[in-house]
């Protein structure tokens, strides 16, 4: 055990805490920002913080996400710059630690910007920019086109990101995507197959051309037929290509996910939410302008009138919960394909993605009913449940609620 004098020291009881090692019951140290130290219950310490029956988890790396808690990341609005803040601070009451913000191409300068600022959440470790060149196919195979590649643009994406650009999801059967492919790979951005009509031979084919990511895999792509197995099937197959999913059960149906995890090792999948600003609103009526009305559930889904899910609304923390409780996935998997997995992708692992000694000390404190109780980054506690009990977003309310 190493507690010398010097830095601000914290130490933190938990009977359940999952590091790289396994699970221990424990303690973890903590001293300026870094993971100090993990020692086990046979030495006994003085613990600042005893949270004893719930877990510590490594905190979440959400790396699809277009918004959530009434703050969006879509069009360039008044207080755009206030909007990605009060974002932030809704994705720690989630227990995301790391995020990628999925943020349309008007405000990836303000992104860029926030990220070099030490906010009151999550930490913008990268951007995450889908589309605009997807091919996007109703359940119905009704096509609705698709932009030109324009270079200027590709290249202005790059510029505003000011190198935070980490990802970019596109459809690879667009005229002329070879070259933005290209581009992107070369200025450090991955490449994701998304919102594409490929069939398995033609998926496979663009895999060789810079494609490394799957985007939320399943989900508006071409599905396994017993004699062609589309693009869900390459995406599986490809031993190199790794894996966005949704784990929500209901995106993707439990069995599904259980077939997908037996067919793909579970070290190519990265858990993600791909939540949209009504994530985490109150049960009732909303209008969302330009769209149409739909109802929050009292299980906190988005449906039309006709029942559809509208926009995902489960953070990563309810799909651990459908993983381990439906699947019986152990946390301990679980775990790393919601922080180390994407770290391991962008480049963050040797900091970040686990709860090991040396490592940034983002964690999350987490009840049995998988809520984040407190959330801290970098050893900053950035969330903490009975204080910040009212983080969504209030002009959300104000504007969209019917009832």
């Amino acid at each position: 055990m190493i507690l010398e004098k010097g830095g601000k020291i914290m130490i933190i009881r938990s009977k359940r805490i999952y590091t790289d090692n396994g699970l221990v019951d424990g303690y973890l140290v903590v001293e300026d920002g870094k993971i100090k130290d993990i020692v086990d219950n046979t030495t006994t310490l003085t613990a600042d913080i005893d949270v004893s029956d719930d877990m510590i988890i490594p905190g979440i790396f959400d790396t699809h996400n277009h918004g959530t808690m009434g703050y969006s990341l879509v069009g360039k609005n008044e207080g755009v710059d206030d909007e990605i803040k009060g974002y932030l601070k809704g994705l720690a009451s989630q227990g995301v630690t790391n995020i990628l913000p999925t943020a349309s191409t008007e405000i990836l300068k303000n992104v860029a910007e926030v990220a070099k600022e030490e906010n009151d959440g999550a930490t913008i470790v990268g951007i995450h920019s889908e589309g605009p060149y997807l091919n996007r196919v109703g359940e119905k195979g009704i096509h609705t086109g698709y932009p030109d590649v324009d270079m200027e643009f590709v290249k202005k994406m790059v510029s505003d990101s000011d190198g935070l650009l980490k990802l970019v999801a596109l459809a690879p059967e667009i005229p002329g995507i070879d070259e933005a492919i290209k581009y992107f790979t070369e200025h450090g951005a991955r490449v994701s197959y998304a919102h594409s009509d490929c069939n398995y031979a033609e998926a496979l084919e663009s895999f060789k051309k810079g494609i490394t990511v799957s985007t939320h895999t399943s989900n508006v792509m071409s599905g396994i037929h017993h004699r062609n197995m589309g693009g869900l099937g390459a995406c599986l197959l490809d031993e190199d290509l790794w894996c966005e999913v949704i784990c929500d059960g209901l995106h993707v149906a439990p069995e599904m996910l259980e077939l997908m995890f037996k067919v793909k090792p579970y070290d190519k999948w990265m858990m993600i939410s791909d939540n949209v600003p009504i994530a985490g609103a109150p049960v009732g009526r909303y209008d969302l302008k330009g769209w149409l009305e739909v109802t929050v559930d009292d299980q906190g889904f988005c449906l039309t009138d006709t029942g559809r899910l509208f926009g995902s609304t489960k953070p990563v923390l309810y799909g651990m919960s459908v993983l381990h409780n439906k699947l019986g996935i152990p946390m301990e998997t679980i775990v790393k394909m919601a922080s180390l997995n994407p770290s391991i992708v962008y480049g963050f692992d040797k900091e970040k993605g686990s709860i090991t000694v040396g490592k940034d000390a983002d964690f999350v404190v987490i009840s049995d009913d998988y809520k984040a109780l407190y959330t801290y980054c970098n050893g900053r506690k950035v969330y903490d449940y009975q204080i910040d009990t009212d983080v969504f977003n209030p002009n959300f309310i104000k504007q969209a609620k019917l009832d």
